[in-house]
């Protein structure tokens, strides 16, 4: 005979870390990404471009040779259903040669994993909680997006900004105050 058993235990979770999206909206953002990127598939231009979605609200990352093209990105995915808002950091500029975009890249990513590994470092010495902000890095140019508390936006954006090699921080953070470690 063989017997089976399990534990079973309660694992509480700081209100703090609760999920601030629902898994439907999480889904959403998903969904938003991959139409977006299809969209982009379907514009005729020289331009690169991402598509971040949180909560519903996109950030739109990457290089263009014209206003132009950048204006009609931003009008490809303001008719994708379920879009709130919807923000165009696309560069107009000439887009780096092969070799230069690789760099760029590394340096953006290199950044970005300083800045999430600072976020969680600082998780336990102040009211930040890192696991609802989204860190996007372009050109050396630090996109901040979540839903946040007032006081965990400032201690973010101060992080970003303290960073090697950032040049600039950007914030699209929705402020709800009920998120507060005790």
């Amino acid at each position: 005979t063989l017997l089976a058993c399990s534990t079973t235990s309660i694992i509480a979770v700081p209100s703090y870390i609760e999920y601030r999206r629902t898994t439907g909206v999480q889904v959403e953002d998903q969904t938003i990404e991959f139409k977006a990127t299809y969209e982009f598939q379907q514009i005729a231009g020289n331009f690169s471009a991402s598509a971040t979605s949180y909560n519903q609200n996109v950030l739109l990352t990457g290089e263009s040779e014209s206003q132009e093209l950048k204006d009609k990105v931003e009008s490809s995915v303001a008719k994708i259903e379920g879009v709130k808002a919807i923000y165009n950091e696309i560069l107009v500029t000439k887009p780096l040669a092969l070799k230069d975009k690789v760099k760029s890249k590394a340096k953006d990513y290199g950044i970005t994993t300083n800045i999430k590994a600072r976020l969680f470092k600082e998780e336990t010495e102040s009211n930040l909680s890192p696991v609802h902000i989204k860190v996007v890095t372009e050109r050396q140019i630090v996109h901040l997006m979540g839903i946040v508390s007032a006081k965990e936006a400032e201690e973010a954006e101060q992080i970003a900004k303290t960073s090697k090699g950032v040049v600039k921080v950007k914030t699209y953070f929705e402020i709800d105050n009920k998120y507060k470690k005790n």
